[in-house]
């Protein structure tokens, strides 16, 4: 029962750093989900017809995002770094990697 009114001490922790490998991969696709806006974009305005590089730089992003898939899935299962670094690691990648399958098969069923 003493135990129960002894004054507690708060002990701080050190602040977590960033990962840098997700903040890495967060950028990379960003990059690429803002080229796939841009392409879309570029594609209304002009019918369908884009030039043959934007369509392999698409290709290159799109094969891109899952390796960023992929290490932000391994940074998100490390618990010593700051955890919005990690989700942003985490999720960005997902969406980019969605968006770019959608645009895919889309492409192939309507085309």
């Amino acid at each position: 029962m003493a135990n129960r009114h002894r004054r507690r001490k708060w002990v701080t922790e050190s602040k977590k750093n960033s990962s840098n490998a997700s903040i890495a991969v967060a950028i990379v696709s960003a990059i690429a989900i803002v080229f796939l806006i841009v392409s879309v974009v570029y594609a209304i305005e002009t019918g369908g017809r884009i030039p043959n590089y934007m369509g392999a730089l698409g290709m290159v992003f799109f094969l891109g995002t899952i390796p960023c898939v992929v290490i932000g899935r391994n940074q998100f299962k490390l618990q010593n770094f700051n955890f919005v670094s990690r989700i942003a690691g985490l999720v960005i990648p997902i969406v980019a990697l969605v968006a770019w399958g959608i645009l895919y098969f889309f492409g192939l069923v309507f085309a």
